[in-house]
């Protein structure tokens, strides 16, 4: 008989964000009404509501917060950086991927080294498909929308919903590759800055107009760094590259 092919992450992430869409919209049109029993999910619309769920969410997480990340952000990250600090200081872990929108955002970029330091497991994603934050295997935090931060999220408590998010959120965790280490502390003559910050942007999954656009440079130039980068490494792919100058510590 012949094996079934492998399912495509992705493709179960699609599945559960058009059923969480459902559910919102069940929700919108019956408010009051449970759409689950056990009031297992509960629609936020506002900003305040959601950021004082989301402190919540971490205040109450006793072993680890996992966290899907990128913009736009309904307050600076810096807001809530004491906050998670805090959390690893007393022992609770933090698992986060960002999509790679996060390198161009002064914000996020200003936060990460000191969350790095103190302990925050960290990978980038080339496309993180929805914001999310899960409380141990508890609770869940979504949001639906990808214009504005504040709008259609949805908490969401035990239940088989939460299950399908938490093993997403791990098949995620799979695909992503770790964060390169920030700021750049290592001591390699022979690599010019600027193709630092090109391997720091093709370990994100950054595409060439991209790095041309965010680094200023033509998009020859950066075709022919990106090349003459991968030949280095010893890659086949950009992908490949951006791993193995996470792991050379070129990054």
């Amino acid at each position: 008989m012949a094996e079934s092919p492998a399912s495509d992450p992705l493709d179960e992430l699609d599945a559960q964000l058009s059923r969480l869409r459902s559910v919102a919209d069940e929700l919108r049109g019956s408010r009051g009404k449970p759409v689950l029993t056990g009031n297992q999910v509960e629609l936020i619309e506002d900003g305040p509501t959601l950021l004082q769920t989301y402190e919540q969410l971490q205040k109450n997480a006793k072993r680890e917060v996992r966290v899907l990340d990128r913009p736009p952000y309904a307050t600076p990250p810096s807001s809530q950086q004491a906050l998670e600090l805090k959390r690893l200081s007393e022992g609770v872990g933090y698992r986060a991927i960002y999509g790679t929108e996060v390198f161009e955002s002064e914000d996020i970029m200003g936060v990460l080294p000191e969350l790095q330091s103190a302990g925050e497991r960290g990978r980038v994603l080339a496309q993180v498909p929805m914001k999310m934050a899960v409380g141990d295997d508890d609770t869940a935090l979504i949001g639906l929308t990808k214009r504005a931060p504040a709008e259609s999220h949805l908490l969401i408590r035990s239940s088989g919903l939460l299950d399908g998010l938490i093993a997403t959120f791990e098949m995620l965790w799979a695909l992503a590759i770790p964060m390169p280490g920030l700021p750049f502390s290592g001591e390699f003559p022979a690599l010019r800055s600027p193709d630092r910050d090109i391997l720091l942007l093709l370990a994100g999954g950054a595409t060439d107009d991209k790095i041309s656009r965010h680094l200023r440079i033509s998009p020859r130039t950066t075709q022919r760094r990106v090349r003459a980068l991968m030949e280095a490494l010893g890659a086949q792919t950009r992908f490949q590259a951006g791993v193995q100058a996470a792991r050379r510590r070129w990054i």
